[in-house]
Order: C-alpha cells, then sequence, then structure tokens
C-alpha cells in the first residue's frame, strides 16, 4: 500500500473515531506514519487488512492514571451536559444532544465542544460547596485563557484543554451557570486554590470513575449519530446505553477495530443483555434502550418550564 493511500485510509477512520477536521487529523496521521519503522508500518497495514492487531498506534490511550482520570469525569460530565441541551427551547428527546464536537487524541487532549454546550458543561464540572460536600467535580481548576479553557487536576499534570472558547463564549458559559443555580437556589461559593477538606473528604468517599471513560471520550464521534448517550461508572467498569438508532452490535466492532478500537479489548458475553467489551483490567458494557416516543415530541417543546429547570429561563416578558 503506498505511502499516501495509507495515510488517506488512516485518516478517513481516525476522523470517524474523533470527528476531528481534516486540518486535524492529517498532519497527526502523517508524523505518526512518519515515525513508524518500516516493519510497524507493515503491522499496521497487515491489521487494516484484517491479519492483526496495531491498536494504540494511531488513536491512544491517555498517557497514565491521572490523565485517565480526568478524561473519564469530563466524560461524564459532557453526557450530564447533554441533559441541558435536550431542554433548550424548544426542547427534544430526539435532537441529538452532545457536548462533544470533536476530540485531538494528543496526550492532553484538545477537546471542540458543540454549540451551547459550554454552560452546560460548566455547570457540572466547576466544583463548589454545596450542604456541606462539593458539587461539580472535586480537585478540578478551571482556567480560562484568551481562546480556550484548561482543565487540571490538583496535584497531578492531567490536563484537557476546551478550544476555541474566546471571552464571548466564556461570559456567556458562566451566564447560564450563575441563571441556573440562581434558579436552585443554590448559593455556594466556587472552589479555587489548594484541595479543601470537603474536597479530600468526597474524594476518599467518592473515587474518581477511570478505567475506559477516557477512551470513549476520545471515540465520541462513534456515538454523535444517536439521540443521547448515557453512562454509569463504577470506578473502572461501565456501563454505556443509548436509544435504539446504532445497533450494539455495529459500534462493538468499531470499538474492537484493529487499529482504532480499544487497545487490548475483547468481547465477552453480556449477563443483562447488550454487549460487554473488556481488556482484562477494564470492563465495558453496551445496551441500546427503547428510544423517547416521538408522538410528545410536540407537547415537550411547548412546555413552559420553570425557573430552575433549565439555564436558558428567562422571566416573563411583561405583556403590553
Amino acid at each position: 500500500m503506498s505511502r499516501s493511500s495509507l495515510t488517506e485510509r488512516l485518516v478517513d477512520l481516525r476522523r470517524a473515531y474523533t470527528g476531528e477536521n481534516l486540518t486535524q487529523a492529517v498532519p497527526a496521521v502523517k508524523a505518526l506514519l512518519h515515525d513508524l519503522p518500516d516493519d510497524r508500518r507493515e503491522r499496521v497495514v497487515d491489521a487494516l487488512n484484517g491479519r492483526g492487531d496495531a491498536r494504540g498506534l494511531f488513536l491512544p490511550d491517555a498517557p497514565d492514571d491521572d490523565q485517565r482520570a480526568l478524561e473519564s469525569v469530563l466524560f461524564v460530565a459532557g453526557l450530564d451536559a447533554a441533559g441541558h441541551l435536550q431542554l433548550r427551547p424548544p426542547a427534544s428527546m430526539l435532537r441529538p444532544a452532545h457536548a462533544f464536537r470533536a476530540v485531538e487524541p494528543l496526550p492532553h487532549p484538545r477537546v471542540h465542544l458543540a454549540e451551547h454546550a459550554l454552560g452546560p458543561l460548566l455547570y457540572e464540572l466547576l466544583p463548589r460547596h454545596d450542604d456541606g460536600g462539593v458539587a461539580g467535580v472535586a480537585g478540578l481548576r478551571v482556567t480560562h485563557h484568551p481562546r480556550s479553557v484548561e482543565l487540571r487536576l490538583i496535584g497531578s499534570d492531567a490536563a484537557v484543554r476546551l478550544a476555541g472558547v474566546d471571552d464571548r463564549a466564556w461570559e456567556e458559559g458562566l451566564r447560564y451557570v450563575r441563571t441556573l443555580m440562581k434558579g436552585r437556589n443554590l448559593t455556594g461559593a466556587f472552589v479555587d486554590g489548594p484541595l479543601t477538606a470537603a474536597e479530600r473528604d468526597q474524594l476518599a468517599g467518592t473515587p474518581r470513575p477511570t478505567g475506559l471513560g477516557g477512551l470513549l471520550l476520545r471515540r465520541y464521534n462513534l456515538f454523535t449519530r444517536a439521540p443521547w448517550l448515557r453512562a454509569m461508572a463504577q470506578v473502572d467498569r461501565w456501563w454505556v446505553e443509548w436509544p435504539r438508532s446504532l445497533g450494539v452490535v455495529p459500534v462493538a466492532d468499531r470499538l474492537l477495530h484493529p487499529v482504532f478500537g480499544l487497545p487490548g479489548a475483547v468481547e465477552l458475553p453480556a449477563a443483562t443483555g447488550g454487549l460487554a467489551l473488556s481488556t482484562g483490567w477494564y470492563d465495558l458494557h453496551l445496551r441500546e434502550v427503547e428510544g423517547p416516543d416521538p408522538d410528545h415530541e410536540a407537547a415537550l417543546a411547548a412546555l413552559d418550564w420553570p425557573e430552575g429547570v433549565t439555564g436558558w429561563w428567562e422571566p416573563p416578558h411583561p405583556v403590553a
């Protein structure tokens, strides 16, 4: 296989997993191919032709456990933020609701958000004191830079960049957070600086999820044709579901792809329906559930949501 045709094939495949555009994916793939010795390049070609395994080369995992944990909590927060997006007027359970548009799978990933997703994501991420505990992500610190938002975990080198967040987008995102907090009568102060005692207690009682969450974040584009995605994690075991649309088998097949699939993963029998994948260390359960009833969409869109349900709430306009 010529170098140019191999590059094109790898770029197309990678983009199907990450959602990157050509400007992002082509230089990354070319750089990786350039550094590959001939024997490993042949290994990639064999894997593409179904005769080997080259997972992890062109869509790598996080470099360490701290980075894996940060990407996992971001993955969960993004799925929770999608619930907010469903309620953006006019509310819909059928309109695709996803916080992530694309993920550049760097050692510290660069994440591109969907339109309107920043506010809901900040609401789920920003740590704040709440009734003696901590809401949001304990130990996370969020910094706005001129064109991006940096997410870091205290006490580690783990980091993620949310790309394309200028001053206007940042203020709009914070406005969403403030509106929703006001509507829910939440007055707790946001946490900044060193790790607080409340955060330390929360982390001791509720460890951060890890395992395959970050690998799914790096492959999020596989799920964007579903109306929504839900996940539950018990430390390093994951259950992921979506409404009937994509098919469990096609998704599992992509997650087992010999080049862009989850490194080391194999299929296992699932006791509760769906499919299960395991790396030997981490487990992932996939299933489809009944989707929303299209007949309810018109009524849902017409609902006048009370204050506190969504950060897009606006006070009633006086009638002239």
